[in-house]
């Protein structure tokens, strides 16, 4: 008789510690956890961000940090961040959350009219990736570069097509650029190019003539 209540004993307390597991499962998943009143909060993970650096980012964001640390670690995503803008809506849970940091880095508008400088383009740009104004400065005086693609530090600044383009918001300085020799290339066509050549347009004049053309366009 007294064995058996211990067997109950311990199949009550197996129980109750079932039940709690259960419960901070329930809290760290499929619980609502977050804090803010807008529809929707956005965070931006830097290139090579700890977990240390997102939950920095979250923990005003959540109503529990620590239940969304579990989770976390649980789903290994403090081991697996992933750079990018991200967007948190209101009433998610900390699985939800986790998979949104995981898959859906947004895009962002890039827009950039007619600059002076190659100086101030790039302080403008980096307003709006996570690249800043002095690598962004680099790759675009890079000799290597302009000698390849027929440029020189005179006619740099043509290269940049003054519009509005998706971005990811950690793009780096050389995937911007990059972008921009293709859209460039994209963009004098043959026609304009002989539209160009028609008018006797020099190099330096090239932005100039682009943000004519997209306003007709």
């Amino acid at each position: 008789m007294y064995f058996k209540k211990i067997l109950l004993a311990i199949a009550l307390i197996g129980l109750v510690i079932a039940a709690f597991l259960s419960y901070k499962i329930y809290n760290a998943m499929f619980k609502p956890n977050t804090a803010f009143n807008n529809e929707m909060a956005y965070i931006y993970i830097p290139t090579d961000a700890t977990y240390g650096v997102v939950r920095e980012q979250l923990e005003p964001l959540v109503d529990n940090i620590d239940n969304f640390d579990m989770l976390a670690s649980q789903k290994e995503y403090t081991t697996n961040v992933k750079a990018g803008k991200y967007a948190i809506k209101k009433g998610m849970t900390n699985n939800d959350i986790i998979n949104t940091l995981r898959v859906n880095n947004l895009p962002v508008k890039v827009s950039f009219n007619n600059q002076e400088t190659i100086e101030k383009l790039a302080g403008r740009i980096s307003t709006q990736i996570e690249a800043d104004s002095l690598q962004l400065l680099e790759v675009m005086k890079d000799l290597k570069f302009l000698n390849d693609n027929d440029f020189s530090t005179k006619t740099a600044l043509g290269m940049y097509i003054p519009n509005s383009y998706e971005f990811f918001w950690n793009t780096s300085a050389e995937q911007f650029r990059e972008r921009m020799l293709t859209e460039y290339k994209r963009f004098w066509n043959d026609t304009r190019l002989a539209k160009a050549k028609s008018i006797g347009l020099t190099p330096e004049k090239v932005i100039t003539l682009a943000s004519i053309v997209h306003k007709e366009t």
